[in-house]
């Protein structure tokens, strides 16, 4: 098993560590290798696990890495790997899938002849109606959550939210879907409703006042899930499956319907980022 950290910071440091006390405690196989991924030579994570022999230490630019990695199918292919390779994002680095299927899509495309199909990476300007959202002018990415609340520290999001001691009958995956097709706004928790009964503030679906629905062709979500100690990750194999249903839409496009838009998205069950994919056929 492969575990690809995403930096060599802080947050790396914290998921290596648990990641590997998993490993020691014989949570995850003994063979599993932690790779940990940062620009910096010689990161504060190599001071700490350096000589540490499951954990390997590459010098990269994280898209760059990810984008080398993927292309060799000796180092990964879904149909002999599967789940074994494992990648655990930095927080403040949910953009990293967006780039990478750009531009995996678009490789793929000029493999299959198709140098007329652009593909740009847009922003995420329509509202989902969520408790919690915000859109960042600077990257376009739009930030989301179900919580209406502080939450807790390295929460696993488990089926009882600890934030409000209730059952979390909420998946923000599921929502992205439904706001994507235009059907808001999400439905409210049963949590939500409770604490909206108590006169708590934004603890539920804002009413529905989008001046236009949302209409995408098609939404990709990448989940990061609980994996192991606290850390959650992102299976690889959900990177070829976003890329295949990229390609297809792109295929799919005509003259007479030169254009798709795809509602991409990082999330959890409780918190995520949306961004869009315009993709465009140029006879």
């Amino acid at each position: 098993m492969k575990l690809i950290v995403i930096g060599g910071g802080c947050y790396g440091i914290y998921h290596s560590e648990q990641l590997y006390k998993a490993i020691l405690k014989g949570k995850l196989p003994a063979d599993t290798r932690l790779i940990i991924v940062d620009r910096n030579a010689r990161p504060p994570a190599l001071e700490k696990f350096g000589n540490a022999p499951q954990f390997e230490f590459v010098q990269s630019d994280w898209q760059e890495y990810l984008q080398k990695f993927f292309a060799d199918s000796q180092n990964y292919s879904p149909e002999i790997h599967a789940d074994s390779v494992q990648i655990v994002p930095a927080p403040f680095a949910p953009h990293l899938l967006f780039d990478w299927l750009q531009f995996a899509t678009t490789q793929r495309l000029l493999e299959l002849g198709h140098p007329g199909i652009v593909i740009e990476r847009n922003g995420f300007e329509e509202r989902t109606m969520l408790p919690y959202e915000y859109f960042d002018p600077k990257s376009g990415n739009r930030y989301i959550s179900r919580a209406g609340w502080k939450c807790p520290t390295a929460c696993i999001e488990p089926h009882k939210c600890p934030a409000i001691k209730d059952v979390r009958d909420w998946d923000l995956e599921e929502d992205v879907k439904r706001a994507a097709s235009g059907k808001l706004p999400v439905p409210s928790s049963t949590a939500a409703q409770r604490l909206n009964a108590e006169n708590k503030p934004n603890c539920q679906p804002l009413p529905n006042t989008a001046s236009n629905p949302l209409t995408f062709d098609a939404a990709i979500t990448f989940t990061c899930r609980h994996f192991s100690h606290g850390i959650g990750t992102t299976p690889a194999h959900q990177l070829f499956e976003a890329r295949k249903r990229a390609v297809a839409l792109a295929l799919s496009l005509t003259a007479e319907h030169p254009v798709a838009h795809l509602a991409i998205a990082t999330v959890s069950h409780c918190h995520g980022v949306l961004a869009t994919l315009k993709i465009s056929f140029h006879a």
